[in-house]
């Protein structure tokens, strides 16, 4: 799916290239050219990007329903709770602990050890 919105993008924009540059050559089909260029991103590529991102949305919409559960309240009523360390990450992760004199990953961090790190 990326590869058809690429390649349907660099198609729309080589047309509207040529046709600037036929602004200056004054080439014959330079209407041609604005009309094929504006047609392929607004009919083809346009309508490929939407559809790969609600794709992407309903995917990620079943993704985070398969790691929900049901809880009953003391009430009795069920709710839908996730759990933390189920719960899919759809962001950048990031490793090790960050204080001010570095980056200390988990093997050698400590409690209050950020006094040694400085000092050596």
């Amino acid at each position: 799916m990326k590869n058809s919105i690429y390649f349907s993008v660099i198609i729309g924009f080589t047309f509207l290239i040529i046709r600037f540059i036929g602004l200056f050559l004054e080439l014959s089909y330079n209407d041609l050219f604005l009309y094929i260029g504006l047609g392929v991103l607004l009919l083809i590529t346009l309508p490929i990007v939407l559809l790969d991102r609600y794709r992407y949305h309903k995917q990620k919409e079943m993704i985070i329903r398969s790691f929900q559960h049901k809880k009953i309240n003391r009430k009795g009523k069920e709710t839908k709770e996730t759990e933390p360390h189920d719960y899919p990450s759809f962001r950048k992760q990031k490793s090790g602990l960050t204080w001010g004199g570095g980056n200390i990953h988990g093997s050698s961090a400590k409690r209050r050890s950020k006094r040694g790190f400085l000092r050596h």
